[in-house]
């Protein structure tokens, strides 16, 4: 696979149990702040995929969302993910070449399950480029989450687009799945099989921050030198993997093979290998 085209964000304003992006309001939606803060300008001139990755989502049916009222109504749909994904589809110059659109909920492992899928629909022939975006903005739904599970991270506000086509920027993409009764608790059994079988320069760690996630990943930290981005932008979530890709690759101290992996809430683990060179840098 190939990155032809990438931009990100992260935040940079510590605020209390988050990292954010100053100029996002948390009480407005987030999807048109993001639109006018990226301006992207995006045109389709081939069959192009697009998928839409979030972090956790809240069904309707266990939330109480269902209960609504023509006042309330037009929030509520405004935060759905599918939702969120017409508005960017919205924005798109020449959708005569939009082929596929899906959204991609893979909590924080998401970034590489939509690189796995990428990868999939530029194989098959699907379509010749895909897109993917995917945005966090804090809420206190956010930090209520993790406090009570107790959970003791630094969250973050992110935002990720990257165009991909086929070739060999990335590659080697693995998505693998194992069930644990504690849905937080990742297996460093599964994490040791996402090494490739030959040398790399450098492992991108989800690295949580948790114990339990610094003891799983003991092997990939082993694996080559370590790079974590999180105690700088903190936890963003769903987009999280593609936003540190993205951080990789504009990082002038790092070159070659990069094994960039994530795991995420619910048994969702995944890895692909980057090269680094002058072209996508």
């Amino acid at each position: 696979m190939r990155i032809l085209d990438f931009a990100y964000r992260h935040g940079v304003e510590s605020r209390n149990g988050y990292i954010a992006i100053p100029e996002l309001d948390r009480v407005k939606p987030s999807v048109r702040q993001f639109i006018a803060l990226m301006d992207l300008g995006i045109v389709l001139t081939r069959p192009t995929a697009f998928l839409y990755i979030d972090g956790f989502s809240l069904s309707p049916s266990e939330s109480g969302l269902t209960q609504v009222n023509i006042d309330n109504y037009p929030p509520v749909v405004r935060s759905g993910i599918t939702h969120i994904a017409h508005e960017w589809v919205y924005t798109f110059q020449g959708k005569e070449h939009l082929r596929h659109v899906n959204t991609i909920s893979g909590t924080c492992a998401a970034g590489i399950q939509a690189i796995y899928e990428a990868d999939r629909l530029l194989r098959e022939g699907v379509v010749q480029e895909v897109i993917i975006i995917g945005g966090e903005r804090i809420t206190d739904f956010t930090m209520q989450l993790f406090s009570q599970l107790r959970i003791p991270v630094t969250c973050g506000d992110g935002f990720v687009y990257m165009r991909v086509a086929r070739g060999d920027d990335i590659k080697d993409i693995r998505w693998e799945y194992q069930y644990d009764r504690n849905p937080f608790m990742f297996s460093r059994e599964v994490l040791d099989t996402l090494t490739p079988g030959y040398p790399v320069d450098y492992v991108k760690l989800h690295d949580s921050g948790t114990e339990a996630n610094t003891t799983a990943e003991a092997g990939l930290r082993a694996l080559a030198s370590p790079v974590s981005y999180k105690a700088r932008i903190g936890h963003t979530q769903g987009p999280s993997a593609l936003i540190e890709t993205c951080m990789l690759l504009k990082d002038p101290h790092i070159q070659g093979k990069i094994l960039v992996t994530a795991n995420g809430f619910g048994g969702y683990y995944g890895a692909f290998t980057l090269i680094k060179n002058v072209h996508n840098t």
